[in-house]
């Protein structure tokens, strides 16, 4: 596999680095002729740098008002990962593992960052996983409720990395949580780990908080894993 130019890498950053603050607060690139005499660049070099840091989802292009950084969309991470699995790069073993270690320290972080109006969601999406008819609607909020851990660990690089890795995570394990919500047994277990992460959360004790989400996976775990024993044939 070949290597991004390591020049071109240097000139998107050349090119981030240059950006000021607009009147409203944003980061906004010069104009392009301004980028051409600064860089001594030819008008075409210079679009197609800006084509690519548009590609990549770093800046967004507004008529007539100009061209401003943005945070990208985690949609290259998960591009990446999908890629990797498809290849055989990485296996879904490994995506598990690494997403469990993850959320350890996201919990903790979560513990002592968040805001109450963030617990009080928590809270709602614990409520509509335990008490949810309808699997996809319980598998949703399954999501949302670590996905809202990750926005209450107040990381910014932590929030684009979850999101990167569990949306692959939620397609490629999405029979095993339909199965294990089909046992009343595993679902029962499971809700009660969600429950009390929740109280863990609540105490902004880190090392509570961290118990209780070893609880999970290691419920989760067991639970899903037996389900998909009894589910084949010979098995019990």
């Amino acid at each position: 596999m070949s290597a991004i130019d390591p020049g071109l890498l240097d000139r998107l950053k050349e090119f981030v680095s240059v950006s000021e603050l607009s009147k409203d607060g944003r980061l906004k690139l010069p104009p392009e002729r301004a980028l051409c005499e600064h860089f001594d660049m030819h008008r075409t070099s210079v679009r197609n740098v800006l084509s690519v840091l548009h590609s990549l989802g770093f800046i967004e292009r507004k008529q007539g008002s100009g061209t401003f950084l943005k945070m990208p969309e985690p949609v290259f991470i998960q591009l990446y990962f999908e890629l990797a699995l498809k290849l055989n790069y990485i296996s879904v073993d490994h995506l598990e593992t690494a997403r469990e270690m993850f959320e350890r320290e996201i919990v903790q972080a979560a513990a002592i960052n968040h805001y109450d109006h963030e617990l009080d969601r928590l809270e709602e999406l614990c409520g509509l996983i335990v008490n949810s008819t309808d699997v996809n609607e319980g598998i949703q909020a399954d999501y949302d409720f670590h996905e809202q851990l990750a926005i209450m660990a107040r990381n910014p690089a932590i929030l684009v990395i979850f999101q990167g890795l569990s949306s692959v995570l939620k397609t490629v394990l999405h029979q095993r949580r339909v199965l294990a919500r089909q046992s009343k047994v595993a679902q029962e277990k499971t809700n009660e780990t969600h429950i009390a992460i929740v109280s863990a959360v609540r105490t902004r004790d880190r090392e509570l908080a961290r118990q209780a989400m070893d609880e999970h996976f290691e419920t989760w775990n067991r639970q899903t894993m037996r389900v998909y024993r009894s589910d084949e044939p010979g098995l019990a």
